[in-house]
């Protein structure tokens, strides 16, 4: 009698304690939730950094559980969350919108190799106090301690002499006048560290660690992974007068595609591919669930 009780304790007492960690993830996912609304519902910036802090605080907490890494979080509304197919690695994203318009974005990449989670936070380190245009400097950002700064929802994972790069697609709001579509590649080194990529794309001779892509704040650009060509599609982008020319918050797709396609560990561009392969594929239903949490409706 006395064994048949000590199986049945040996049975229940795990069960309880999941029991007892999704109890508490639902909290942690309850408030973090909650705090967002308080975000969306405030027009005080000082208000809105108090908050973000807690949510900062919070999620770092969490994610640092292991458990954290399987858990669903699907339910937190502005919080974009990537899975990579590989299931090594999990990015979560968000911004802050400013009364001025402009935004400040935050994230954390959560990386489960050999049984461990490590967790690096995401510091947004461009300057958003102007509305001056990307530049030069903006390709430079390579660690994720000067993160170039978007919400990320796209997640691509591909292989090339060992090593795994995820390329990953992202909006930035950039200001009143124009939008940005950004593309860059997160890789692990031999120490474990992840880092931005160099010299991963190339466009026509030019070689570069990202692309960035400006267009105006009323237009919508086509920026996908299309996984049954193996292609990231790209809306062409032209001014509306050649005029414009430069003048960023003047452009907008103009019908045709480009594309790049991953090749010999570096992402090639196409111009000008068969509007039929660029408009036909199946779209990321993940994307549309982003849109649907209030993330943004400009992807």
């Amino acid at each position: 009698m006395k064994r048949f009780i000590i199986v049945i304790l040996l049975i229940i007492t795990p069960l309880l304690g999941i029991s007892k960690n999704n109890l508490t993830f639902k909290a942690v996912v309850d408030s973090i939730n909650n705090l967002f609304t308080e975000i969306s519902q405030t027009n005080s910036d000082e208000q809105k950094e108090d908050l973000n802090q807690d949510i900062i605080e919070t999620l770092d907490k969490f994610l640092r559980n292991p458990e954290s890494f399987d858990h669903p979080i699907d339910s937190i509304k502005y919080l974009s969350c990537l899975k990579s197919s590989d299931n090594a690695l999990r990015i979560y994203t968000w911004n802050l919108c400013y009364s001025d318009g402009l935004f400040k974005y935050f994230g954390f990449v959560q990386q489960k190799a050999n049984g461990k989670i490590k967790v690096y936070g995401l510091y947004d380190r461009r300057n958003k106090n102007t509305h001056a245009p990307q530049t030069q400097k903006d390709l430079e950002y390579y660690t994720t301690s000067e993160w170039y700064g978007c919400i990320y929802y796209e997640c691509i994972t591909n292989n090339w002499n060992s090593r795994t790069y995820y390329t990953l697609i992202g909006w930035d709001g950039a200001d009143n006048l124009i939008n940005r579509k950004i593309i860059e590649v997160l890789a692990f080194t031999k120490r474990g560290i992840p880092v931005f990529e160099k010299k991963m794309f190339k466009v026509d001779r030019m070689i570069s660690s990202r692309l960035i892509f400006e267009y105006a704040d009323r237009a919508t650009m086509l920026l996908r992974y299309n996984e049954k060509h193996k292609i990231i599609v790209i809306d062409h982008l032209s001014p509306s007068e050649d005029r414009f020319k430069d003048m960023y918050q003047y452009y907008g797709p103009d019908m045709s595609f480009d594309a790049l396609e991953f090749k010999g560990g570096r992402w090639m561009l196409e111009s000008n591919i068969n509007p039929e392969i660029a408009i036909n594929y199946q779209k990321n239903t993940l994307v549309n669930r982003i849109k649907k949490r209030g993330v943004s409706h400009d992807f």
